[in-house]
């Protein structure tokens, strides 16, 4: 199956705080591990005893108009958009500021990666963040605002301006007469 590459606007946010925001890697292959701690492990992909490196993986949810999803984002992406480290996430120190700084909703586009995920003889469609150019909330609203910006008032060619001795066509509605008005003598 071909990779599907999709482009959303929307806002994202992390809602689920309950889940792991990092997971351990193989430092030759980068495939992900079951090891525990930061010290040496046998890795089952390369076949090798080695290091164990933190990487950054959380999911977002993704929200527009049209309805919401949830994707996963990596370490490259998490560095680039939120400014966060793999050491970030794991600092016990820092990790009350990482939350709150990834639930802050942020209007974005979101490059998605689209995959099918395969389990138990189900089949289901998941994203991967791919990249994301972040937009303040605020600085979108300080944009729109100029954007919406209207040019002064300007007399259009049907009014006439109010000199002195002139009357102005718009400062009364006119009405039209009809036949039973009390101005109409037929």
């Amino acid at each position: 199956m071909q990779t599907q590459y999709l482009n959303v606007q929307g806002i994202a946010k992390v809602t689920d705080f309950a889940q792991s925001f990092y997971y351990l890697a193989c430092s030759n292959c980068k495939r992900a591990t079951n090891a525990y701690g930061d010290g040496d492990f046998w890795c089952n992909y390369c076949a090798k005893k080695v290091p164990a490196l933190t990487k950054i993986k959380f999911n977002i949810q993704i929200a527009d108009a049209t309805g919401s999803i949830e994707a996963a984002i990596f370490s490259e992406v998490a560095a680039e958009a939120y400014g966060i480290t793999s050491a970030d996430a794991i600092d016990e120190k820092l990790v009350l500021p990482v939350l709150h700084k990834l639930g802050k909703p942020r209007k974005c586009i979101i490059t998605l990666k689209a995959y099918m995920h395969s389990y138990a003889g189900r089949n289901q469609i998941k994203f991967n963040v791919h990249s994301m150019s972040a937009e303040d909330i605020a600085e979108l609203i300080n944009r729109s605002e100029e954007l919406l910006a209207l040019p002064p008032n300007t007399p259009n060619k049907k009014s006439k301006t109010n000199e002195p001795g002139s009357t102005s066509s718009t400062s009364a509605p006119t009405t039209k007469e009809t036949p039973n008005s009390p101005g109409n003598n037929n």
